[in-house]
Formats: C-alpha cells, sequence, structure tokens
C-alpha cells in the first residue's frame, strides 16, 4: 500500500506519517520504485500510535513503548506500567483542574468590591 492509500485510510497526513518515519517510530518500509510500501505491520504502527497519541502519550513516550512493545509484545509485559503511570498522572491533573474549576466559580460569583474581599471570599 502506498502512503497516500494509507494517509486516506487513516485519515493521517501523509507528512505526518513520513515524520513519523523519520523520527524511526515505524519500522524499515521496504520501496518499490523509490516508492514507500506499507506493510501491515506499518499499518499496525500507525495505529497504534494514533491510539497512544488520543491516550495523551507525546512522540518521545511513544517511541518508548515502541521499543518496549520490540523487547516485549505484550501489554503485560513492560506496556501495561507505562501506560498504569499515565494513567496516574491523568488522574492528578483531573484532581488539579477540578481544584481549578472551584476556584474558578467562587471568581465567578465574587460580588466583592476591593481585591482583598476578593482574596478572602475565594479562599474561604
Amino acid at each position: 500500500m502506498r502512503i497516500g492509500d494509507v494517509s486516506k485510510q487513516l485519515d493521517m497526513p501523509s507528512s505526518t506519517i513520513r515524520y513519523y518515519e523519520k523520527r524511526g517510530l515505524l519500522p524499515s518500509l521496504a520501496r518499490v520504485s523509490g516508492r514507500r510500501e506499507f506493510d501491515a505491520s506499518a499499518l499496525a504502527c500507525l495505529r497504534f500510535i494514533q491510539l497512544c497519541q488520543k491516550a495523551g502519550f507525546s512522540i518521545n513516550e511513544i517511541s518508548e513503548l515502541l521499543v518496549q512493545f520490540a523487547e516485549d509484545a505484550s501489554m503485560e509485559g513492560v506496556c501495561k506500567p507505562t501506560v498504569i503511570s499515565k494513567r496516574e498522572a491523568v488522574r492528578k491533573q483531573i484532581d488539579e483542574l477540578k481544584k481549578i474549576d472551584a476556584v474558578l466559580g467562587e471568581m465567578m460569583k465574587c460580588r466583592c468590591t476591593t481585591m482583598q474581599q476578593c482574596v478572602e471570599h475565594a479562599l474561604d
């Protein structure tokens, strides 16, 4: 399969696919007449990258996950602890965002006439 076909199938720009290849995220691709030929493993890798991005992983983290999969291709292997750690970090972020939301809610209710009153009201 050629890059244009992959791009359409995965709804991913060709430039993004080339970037992933340049970053070493994709397995080595065969070339036919100078053009990349994507096989099932390359498609699976690109889908995995999409999944990881939806889960909030950075490109560097995805690269590490791909290395871990190469060493142990099971979720129970090296990958699962990484996913658990990411989830814990996301949950901490959610807790912090809830606190921020509560403070913003209090600030929206503010009818104070001075900055001092506002601060005292918001921190009660």
